[in-house]
């Protein structure tokens, strides 16, 4: 018999380390959701989010891949 695993209720950061600098991933995310949300219409279905340090940029796609943006990080 397997053993149940708790649910985790606590919260959780993800962040990437690069050249002296920290960002906190979910902070990025949700710049990318409310640049989204700002440049377009319609419900948000699914977001992906690129990273690119060395540009400065979080680069995203959203709803299958028919939009795409960026906001810096």
């Amino acid at each position: 018999m397997e053993k149940a695993t708790p649910e985790y209720t606590g919260k959780t950061q993800m962040f990437l380390e690069v050249d002296n600098a920290q960002y906190e991933l979910g902070a990025v995310m949700e710049k990318a959701k409310a640049d989204y949300k700002a440049n377009n219409k319609g419900k948000l279905t699914d977001i992906k989010l690129y990273v690119k340090p060395e540009d400065g940029k979080a680069y995203y796609t959203a709803n299958g891949g028919k939009i795409s943006g960026s906001v810096d990080l």
